[in-house]
């Protein structure tokens, strides 16, 4: 028996490592989408450039997984459509806030999820968090009064950090239901159904705001770019960063606890603040300092977390086939 659970945690430690090698690459090529966005939303209003970029995503999705339409049945569109929503109404406000903020802070505050996700999870399947989650997670959210510069630079919330923040809840949203729910889905069907519903959000939403006034004014004017320059630089954007990590990222969180997930994520807001001070869209001080810090030991602490849960599975594992 010994030698058949062991025979039988060998794929399965192979996957959990490919899974965190997978979302180390998602930090990473996320990390560099603020910053190529901030450059485009000058062409682009926010959104327009949600509905150009979910609809890129959703039709290159569709022949990859026409093949894999028989596997399609209620379960996916049940899950999907509003986690979908979800994503959809975070991935607009996001943009939008983008132009009132900077790249370093719309990549971190995103991740305002690791505070989220905890919750649901407990809501969810009545998972309680250990100590240390609710340590990383706290953390995390000194990371984020930190890197906007609160209690050094005077620094505070506006519109745009707002925007975010409310982003990074939904986003939450999304990694929760995912890892509950989605664990025995295909992860690209499941990807494609989501990226369908953001184009008919976003679509929606790009009207809406651009027809409904405030003082004379539209909420959002719509805006887009013709420039076949933009337009290549978008494609490749969404594909090579948006289309792929949420790939990935779904697949991953079969493998990977949700919470972990929600915390190591905003590694990405540091690969943005480095990238972002190096082409001098940011200058480096304090609040980059001290937010990057408190985000790496609070990943590490989460990491570490999810590492004592896994022991403590295994232990008892061993001991029921033991017993059996």
């Amino acid at each position: 028996m010994n030698v058949q659970a062991e025979t039988e945690a060998k794929p399965l430690k192979r996957k959990r490592t490919l899974a965190y090698v997978g979302i180390a690459a998602v930090v990473f090529i996320w990390g560099l989408y603020p910053i190529f966005t901030s450059d485009l939303l000058t062409s682009y209003s926010g959104g327009a450039f949600t509905f150009i970029s979910s609809l890129i995503s959703a039709v290159v999705l569709l022949p990859e997984c026409l093949p894999r339409f028989r596997l399609l049945n209620r379960t996916y569109f049940k899950i999907a459509v509003p986690t979908g929503l979800f994503v959809g109404a975070a991935n607009l406000i996001q943009k939008i806030g983008l132009r009132y903020t900077t790249p370093t802070r719309y990549a971190f505050l995103e991740n305002l999820s690791c505070v989220v996700v905890p919750i649901l999870l407990f809501l969810f399947i009545r998972k309680k968090p250990n100590l240390l989650t609710v340590v990383s997670s706290i953390l995390c959210l000194v990371g984020c009064f930190f890197l906007c510069g609160g209690g050094l630079t005077g620094g505070s919330l506006g519109v745009g950090e707002i925007l975010c923040a409310l982003a990074g809840v939904f986003y939450g949203v999304n990694i929760a239901a995912t890892g509950v729910f989605a664990g025995r889905l295909n992860a690209m069907l499941y990807v494609m159904i989501q990226m369908w519903v953001n184009v008919a959000v976003s679509g929606v939403a790009a009207i809406l705001l651009d027809k409904i006034t405030v003082n004379g004014q539209p909420i959002e004017r719509f805006a887009f770019s013709f420039d076949p320059k933009k337009l290549v630089m978008l494609t490749v954007l969404v594909l090579a960063i948006g289309t792929f990590g949420w790939i990935v990222r779904t697949e991953a969180l079969k493998y990977v606890n949700a919470s972990v997930v929600a915390v190591v994520m905003p590694f990405s807001s540091v690969v943005t603040g480095v990238v972002a001070v190096a082409v001098g869209k940011e200058s480096f001080g304090l609040p980059l300092l001290f937010g990057g810090l408190i985000i790496l030991f609070s990943s590490i602490l989460s990491s570490a977390a999810d590492i004592r849960e896994s022991r403590t599975a295994k232990i008892h594992l061993k001991e029921q086939l033991d017993d059996d």
